[in-house]
């Protein structure tokens, strides 16, 4: 292998240390089992990419196969076998290097290859950490084919990689050096990911607030109880047409994606390219402050919106985002909270039709019959200052987090950086960078905002 990014000189590693093609550590490489052969044999579970969780196998409920002696001799798997994702859908996840451990017999899908590694001389854990660093992840990203959707990498790709070879022993050494700091490191990474689960919960029950008036002083069983098609004047749709599945650059005209207003605020970058000039209406360009609506999708995301802020590009509107105009009685923002509540969303689910989990529709007449209050005006601005102010302390909250798990990764790679350099070895090791500290949601909304809950 000659890419640069994997320097081979020999004066890059500390002394005793070789650079060796991962294929002459590996004494056996085998693809998985494609297909049953066998209507008679012996129960074996198989091992799927749904059997294995953030590199650790999950054992619940594996499925069976029956495989005669010569298929379990051929696919059966042992302690320190590595298994490789051949092929994935994500990039991210293609070419990882899976350590296998299990008290159970195990066989394995051809989305796998299994590499079995000279014991004498080779750590299997070792070189699961070394694939996982950022030269390696970044020469797979350049050599991994992609077609359909999937990526996939090959047994001569893998077996050609150059690795740095360190005496046994000092594997063992830097092995067990990763997985102590990978310990702290995940540990902190959970508890960012536990106040990331809470922020969500925190924003939901925000939104349930207002929408039961626990930010007026009013009564909310005096709000007018009505259908969305009552402040509704207008829906308007795009239309369906072939594009280009790219973002359009400069002075080309774009058509929004679904994704576009999926996760809370509108996204122009989710957008393909209209190429054909017949087909470009400036009615349907999205302008800011448009009140933005997804008829279609899974049914957790049917009747997503947004209101539109940054706009920066010429993008139309599709068949499945709809924009909505208002009457003079509701503030947009009041209809765009409703509508995220659980109260809107059981709405929208209800009404929505199809019938797959994966894809459902709801249509303009459905869309006009969501059950809906309307506070007086004063009321829904004074609901919707709150709401802005709470969910603005949530969004920094979230980028703090988000910067947390960010350094954390950062953390990981510098890691294994040292530890495949020899700095965890002997008396040149250097440590490592502290792990990000605990993140108190408690903690940091009280520094930030002098608030208690």
């Amino acid at each position: 292998m000659t890419d640069a990014v994997l320097d081979q000189r020999a004066d890059t590693l500390p002394s005793g240390w070789l650079w060796k093609p991962f294929g002459e550590l590996v004494t056996h490489s085998q693809n998985g089992i494609s297909k049953r052969r066998s209507t008679t044999g012996t129960p074996t579970p198989v091992l799927r990419l749904a059997d294995i969780r953030e590199g650790e196998i999950v054992e619940s409920s594996p499925r069976e196969i029956r495989l005669c002696d010569e298929e379990l001799s051929k696919y059966v798997l042992r302690d320190g076998d590595l298994l490789c994702v051949r092929v994935n859908g994500s990039r991210t996840l293609t070419g990882r290097l899976v350590y296998f451990r299990s008290r159970k017999l195990w066989a394995y899908c051809d989305h796998f290859i299994r590499f079995r590694l000279e014991s004498e001389i080779a750590v299997s854990k070792y070189f699961a950490h070394y694939f996982n660093t950022e030269a390696v992840r970044s020469y797979l990203g350049k050599h991994m084919v992609s077609t359909a959707g999937q990526n996939t990498v090959s047994q001569g790709t893998m077996l050609g990689i150059a690795v740095p070879l360190a005496p046994v022993n000092q594997q063992r050494t830097i092995v067990a050096e990763i997985e102590k700091q990978f310990s702290r490191l995940d540990e902190a990474v959970a508890n960012l990911k536990r106040v990331k689960a809470n922020l969500k919960r925190y924003k939901a029950s925000v939104l349930k607030a207002a929408v039961e008036g626990k930010f007026v002083s009013s009564n909310p069983n005096g709000w007018m109880r009505t259908n969305l098609g009552t402040v509704l004047t207008t829906i308007e749709a795009g239309k369906s047409f072939k594009c280009e599945e790219r973002l359009p650059i400069i002075r080309e005209i774009g058509v929004v994606k679904v994704s576009a207003v999926t996760w809370g605020t509108y996204n122009e970058e989710e957008s393909k390219t209209c190429l054909d000039p017949d087909r470009i209406e400036t009615r349907y360009f999205v302008k800011p402050g448009d009140f933005l609506f997804s008829r279609a999708n899974t049914i957790q995301l049917v009747g997503a919106c947004v209101i539109a802020q940054k706009v920066t590009r010429k993008i139309m509107l599709s068949d499945k985002i709809l924009r909505f105009r208002f009457s003079d009685q509701v503030l947009p923002q009041w209809v765009l909270y409703w509508l995220r509540s659980d109260i809107g969303r059981k709405e929208i689910q209800r009404l929505s039709t199809g019938n797959q989990e994966s894809m459902r529709n709801i249509g303009q007449d459905r869309i006009r019959q969501i059950a809906f209050a309307l506070p007086n005006l004063e009321e829904q601005r004074t609901i919707v200052a709150e709401v802005e102010r709470r969910l603005s302390v949530i969004e920094e909250l979230e980028a703090a987090v988000e910067a947390n798990l960010t350094r954390a990764d950062r953390l990981r790679q510098s890691i294994l950086s040292q530890a495949f350099s020899g700095r965890m070895v002997g008396k040149d090791s250097k440590g490592i960078p502290d792990t990000p500290p605990p993140f108190s949601l408690a903690a940091e909304r009280q520094a930030r905002y002098g608030e208690s809950r």
